[in-house]
Order: C-alpha cells, then structure tokens, then sequence
C-alpha cells in the first residue's frame, strides 16, 4: 500500500491511481473527505483493511481500540473511528431492542456512541504518549520512516515544479519575445557612485499659509475646517465656500510653461553640462513604471487604516497602472522632458487646483481681487510681475526642476511643501460630469464613505507615489492636503515623506524611497542614452511600461518625432478641452443619470494579437523597441525587492539587461501598448472598468442627493443659531 501511494503522489496521472491516499497524503483532505470504500465497512472490516488484525469477537470490536495508521491525518482517522464506532453501537443496540420488542431513544445510542469516543481518544493519547518514549529509546519507527518517506518524496516533486534558477535569475521570464531579441545591452546601477545634488540658484521668496492653516503642519492627522459635533469653525468660514469656478478670472493667471518651453532650464542646463532636463510633473509618470520594476510591484501599505476599513484592495488603480508617455524635444544641445498629452482632457479640478492654492498662500482682500467682479480686480500685468520660485536639483546627466508652493522655516530640511486640492470621491470618480456629484460631504473621520479614511485611502492607491516623487525632485518635505466637493472645504491634512514612504515602501525610513528614486533616474539615463546614441540630434517620442508578470520587466518603446509632428499629437485635444472650458461657465448640480446608461464604446474593443506572435507584418517607421529587465542586490545578496528593514547603511545596486527587439516585433508590441495606454487613460474615473464604475457611480450619486439636503438643513441651522468660531465667539447672525 505504502508503495503505491508513493506511485500515486509521483505520478498523479497513472493508472490505477490510488485518489484516497493521494488526496490525504498530498493535498491535506478536508474533514469531510470520504474514504474511497466500495461498501460501509464497521470498525472491524476497517482495521483488517489497513493491515491490523481485531477480535473477531463482535462485543470485542465494538468496544476495543482499532490502531489507525500513524501517517494518516488525525483529522480524517478520527472521522473515521466515529462512524466506525456510531455503527457498532447502533448494531448492538438492536438487539435487545428487537428482544425487548422496543427501540432505544436515538439521542440515547448519541450518547453511548460520543462516550465511548471519548474513552478511545484517552486511550489512544495514553498509547501514543508511550510509543513516542519507547521510539525515543530504541530509534525511528516503521511508521516514523513510511511518514519521513513521504515527505522526502514531496519536497522533490516541489523542488521539480519550481522554476529553475539562472545566472540572472528565473529562466524564461521574456519567453515570449525571446526569438525576436537582436542585441543585449547589461550593466550595473550602483545608488553610492551618483548622488542627487542641489544647484544654487537665487529664487524669489516663497509665500507661507494664510488663514492661520500653519497650525495644521505640526498636528498629526486631519485638521477639520468645522468640528461637526460643536459645529465650532477652527478658521475662517470663509474658507468654508469656495470660489466658483465662473466668478474666478482664471486668464489673470500666468501660463504654466514646459520644459520644452523653458528658456532657463535650459541655460542651466548648458551651465551644468547636463544632456536631459525635465519638471517634477513631467517625470513622476516614467519615474512610476520605474517604481513598480525595481519594487517587483510591491502593493500598498494599509497598516495606518483602522481596522474595520472594508475595502482591501492593495494595488495601484489602473489610470496610475496603465503606460507612461513621453516626448524627448531636442535643442541647442539639450533633450527637454515633456509630458504626451496625446489623451489629456480637460476638468474643472484642472481649475480649482490653480484658484485655490492662491487661496491658501493670500489673505481674502488678495485673493478677493480674482474675482471677475472685483472693483479692484488684478491685471495680468502684475500677475505677470509675481515672479516664481523653484528648486533646481541634478543626477547624473539630469536637471530637474519644481515649482515651490508654500514654506514655513519651522519645517525639517528646506522647509518647502507642495499644496494638493483633493476633491472628494464623487467628483474624483466622474469629474468630466463633476455636476452629478455636488453635495457630497465628508462627515466622520472614519468609514467606507464620506469620510477622511476613504480620501486617504485612494490617495494611497491613486497619489501618493506622483506626491512623492514631486516631493523628491522638489527636495520638500511634504503636502498639505485641502480636502473639498468643488463647492465647501471639509478640512486639512499636513502629510510628510516618511508618512507617504509607509504606505509605499513599508516603512517610514525615507533611505530605501531615496535610493530607489535614485537608481530609477539611473536606469532611465542608461536608456535615454542608449536611444540618443542610435537617433542623435533628434526629438524622439517614448513609452514605457511595466509588465506585471511573474518576474517584472518593462516595455520601452522610441521613436524619432518632428516638431510637427509633436505639435499635432499635443494639441489634438485642444478643441475638447476649449469645449469644455465654456461648459464651466453653466455649473448646477444634476440628478440626470442617463449618461450612465449609454453603452460606453470601451465595453467592446477590438481583440488584440496576442504578444507571442510571429514576425508576418511589415514595419512601419523608425522603432527601437526593447525590454528591460532587472536583478535588485541588497549589500551582495540577490533579493526580489529591498525589505521594509532597510537603511541609509545597506547598500543596494541593481544589475540590470537592455534586450534589443527585432523591428516587426516591437510594433506589434507597441500598438498593443498604446491600445493599452488609450483605455486606461480614457476611462471614465480613476480606477474601475466602465460596467463597475457605473455601479459604483450610482451609489456615490445616491450618496450626494442625501448630502445636499443634509447641507439644506445645515445651512438653516446656521440661520437660527448663528456661526462660532473659535477664539472669536457668536458671530452676527446678518453677517456673510
């Protein structure tokens, strides 16, 4: 028998195949497994079955201890002996019962059946307890050596279906493509040799808070505009009403310029011998895919949620997931970083962002002159005359720039922060129809739904590693989060690096996030150099992405561009997103859902090729198209990814393989990836596919018709009791 089961568990798919063994000594069976048995054996067929000889006196069987084999689960043999004894018992209790000419209560066998399982069970412990000091003085059992056999047998069936290990790790990690590479490119990234180094550059002063909000950076945690239960506002309540996007004069403010556009980047960059120059907002896209090779797409840290949270997604959504794009303009010398807006459109939180960081660094009577029925209103001229600040930051042969936003000297390092705006689920989710989700409120601190803990969960999956990589590049020290529905602030939360780092990397220790942003900058600089070197002198267009695969690797595709032709892919939106832009002038919110009961054109794509097939279609264009993959070592030893125990201390290189595709390949490969690029990017909200989203609206539109009545009663409530504020007493219930 024990022969066979070891025929069994080797070749499952035999003949003959003893399943009852293999079930129990392979797949740990359920309690509930039966035995394979052709007919109910009692407890004295069932002994003789394994091999062990009982009485073949009835009484003797019913009420003696059938030895079980050691190497069977525990689990299963008690099962066994239940039933074994529960028919036992049941066939001696017919007898009298038939002598009698009456039956035994059922409950009654129950009892005798349970207690005489119980005496066995103490029977056998007894027996088992001397058998192990008997095997300890005369050496391994027959069983003991059947149960050691077995587990010999199973650790080298697990070591055959184990992936079998290479030079450079699991072998066939790019099977897929691996017919099709030309020319291999490897290297090694150290993180000690470069260092990220601050260029001194005299900037204009950078404005701090207004409305006393810098009370907000040295207190943990959410900092409500209005405590609900006192209904006490800790600040102004003017900050409680926003600005509406139609009264702000939005073309007072100065256009944002790319580093395409920047006439003093680029100065620096010449000054600094530097070859590519880019802006914290154009690179944090490359810098993520770059993220999620380098951490094995370690999923997000939840540790700091309260425990009845109930949603227990820990990946990134699919808008931060899906491919990054890039545009490589070349001038005088210098490779300037810009973002594809091949896909861009247009939001009012594109709006809010610019109005309301003016309203978080001014006093009201400053920012009141926006207003585009101010008397006192601001001429673009003297917008103009506000110069900018920024940090300006090198690695390697990078110039990176930032924008500052705010600065308190109280603050660690610089003292420089960024301001984020963060609109509220409903808006977020749909903010191309942001008018169905007017009226959502955040209430509690925590919760599945408007609450604090929802805000600062999606911005774990859907911000914070863009947050981080801002922070880094700007050398700050964090963000301060104004949190709002498009039409009230609900309140304000200071979140530093090493509070963002926990939820990313594990830990608060910012060492392994630095190194990390370091080697990403140098992986990236090893394959912009090497696509320069093959199309030199030449503006060039980029993709990469990361491929959750097994082990991950990363697509990265270039291609020579012309200025034209970057002219036309970024401007292609511009007609929808001038469109929209008029629309905002009309703002009211909306109970319509007929938007969403149109079928969305995403519910059925086109199938595409699979990746593996073959070479049968022309190329078409200049294409370098290659796949990268990656060994992390953390001080000499191999590692999937750096652990959440790293340290300044330890030191983590990363050896890396740049595998050339053949032409007819790679555009294959590319069109798939910009196919995938265009849904991720086109979708309706930050996370879910079109059918789910749809559902998810719903509930979160429900949710914000019950908020504006709920604000209909606030507000009244204001009238009869007046407005508090804190340290200013009972305002007049006239007053605005």
């Amino acid at each position: 028998m024990f022969r066979a089961s070891l025929r069994s568990v080797s070749d499952p798919l035999r003949d003959n195949v003893c399943w009852s063994c293999l079930a129990r000594r392979r797949f740990a069976a359920p309690t509930g497994l039966r035995r394979f048995q052709p007919v109910p054996l009692h407890r004295a067929q069932f002994g003789t079955r394994h091999g062990k000889l009982l009485s073949a006196n009835a009484q003797e069987a019913s009420t003696a201890t059938a030895p079980e084999p050691e190497d069977l689960p525990k689990h299963i043999s008690q099962q066994g002996e239940a039933s074994g004894d529960a028919a036992n018992n049941k066939d001696r209790s017919r007898k009298p019962s038939a002598e009698n000419g009456s039956s035994p209560h059922p409950q009654a066998v129950a009892r005798r059946a349970r207690r005489a399982a119980r005496q066995r069970d103490q029977q056998r412990t007894k027996e088992n307890d001397e058998a192990g000091d008997k095997d300890a003085k005369q050496g391994p059992s027959p069983a003991s050596k059947r149960k050691a056999a077995i587990e010999k047998v199973n650790q080298i069936l697990d070591e055959k279906a184990a992936p079998k290990k290479g030079p450079r790790g699991p072998k066939g990690k790019l099977s897929h493509v691996a017919n099709f590479i030309s020319e291999k490119h490897t290297g090694v990234i150290d993180a000690e040799k470069d260092k990220l180094k601050a260029l001194d550059v005299p900037m204009a002063p950078v404005p701090g808070l207004s409305f006393g909000l810098d009370r907000v950076l040295f207190n943990p945690g959410v900092y409500q505009l209005r405590d609900p239960r006192s209904r006490v506002y800790n600040f102004d309540p003017y900050l409680g009403q926003i600005m509406p996007v139609t009264e702000f004069d939005f073309n007072a403010l100065k256009e944002y310029i790319t580093s395409s556009k920047d006439d003093t980047l680029r100065s620096h960059a010449i000054k600094e011998k530097k070859k590519y120059s880019g802006s914290s907002s154009s690179m944090t896209s490359v810098l993520s895919q770059f993220h999620y090779l380098l951490s094995a797409w370690r999923g997000i840290d939840t540790r700091t949620l309260s425990q009845g949270f109930p949603d227990k997604l820990r990946s990134f959504t699919r808008l931060l997931r899906s491919p990054a794009a890039m545009f490589l303009h070349y001038q005088d010398g210098v490779y300037a970083i810009d973002a594809d807006k091949e896909f861009d459109s247009a939001n009012i939180l594109m709006n809010l962002g610019k109005s309301m960081e003016k309203l978080l660094t001014m006093p009201k009577e400053d920012f009141e002159r926006y207003r585009r029925s101010s008397d006192n209103k601001i001429s673009p001229e003297e917008e103009q005359a506000i110069p900018e600040s920024y940090h300006y930051s090198t690695y390697k042969d990078f110039i990176m720039r930032s924008q500052l936003d705010a600065y308190d000297p109280r603050l660690p390092g610089t003292g420089m922060f960024d301001l984020k705006t963060r609109a509220v689920v409903s808006i977020r989710m749909d903010a191309k129809n942001f008018e169905h989700g007017l009226g959502y409120e955040i209430k509690t601190r925590f919760g599945d739904f408007e609450s604090y803990e929802r805000e600062f969960y999606d911005m774990i999956r859907a911000a914070f590693l863009k947050y981080s990589l801002q922070v880094r590049i700007g050398r700050m020290d964090g963000i301060f989060v104004a949190f709002h529905n498009v039409e009230r602030i609900f309140g304000f939360q200071y979140i530093s690096l090493p509070e963002m780092d926990q939820t990313l990397h594990g830990t608060s220790n910012t060492a392994l996030g630095d190194k990390e942003f370091e080697l990403s900058l140098g992986l990236w600089n090893e394959i912009l150099n090497k696509a320069t070197a093959k199309y030199p002198e030449q503006s060039l267009r980029f993709h990469f992405e990361t491929r959750d695969a097994a082990t991950p690797f990363m697509y990265i595709f270039c291609e020579p561009v012309t200025s034209e032709e970057i002219q036309a892919i970024q401007t292609s939106k511009k007609a929808e997103i001038d469109a929209y832009q008029q629309r905002l002038l009309n703002l009211k919110p909306s109970e319509d859902d007929s938007d969403l009961d149109v079928a969305p054109v995403e519910e059925t794509p086109v199938t595409p090729a699979p990746e593996t097939e073959t070479e049968d279609s022309a190329p078409k264009g200049e294409l370098l198209a290659m796949a990268l993959t990656i060994r992390n070592k953390v001080n000499g030893e191999v590692v999937d990814r750096p652990t959440e125990s790293f340290s300044a201390s330890d030191k983590w290189e990363v050896e890396y393989e740049i595998s050339d595709l053949s032409p007819a390949q790679g555009h294959s490969l590319y069109k798939m990836c910009k196919t995938r690029r265009m849904r991720g990017l086109e979708g309706r909200g930050e996370d879910e596919l079109e059918v789910a989203s749809n559902v998810y609206i719903r509930r979160l539109r429900q949710i914000s018709k019950e908020g504006r009545k709920h604000r209909e009663r606030e507000n009244q409530l204001d009238k009869e009791l007046g407005v508090v504020v804190l340290d200013e007493g009972v305002k007049d219930k006239s007053s605005k």
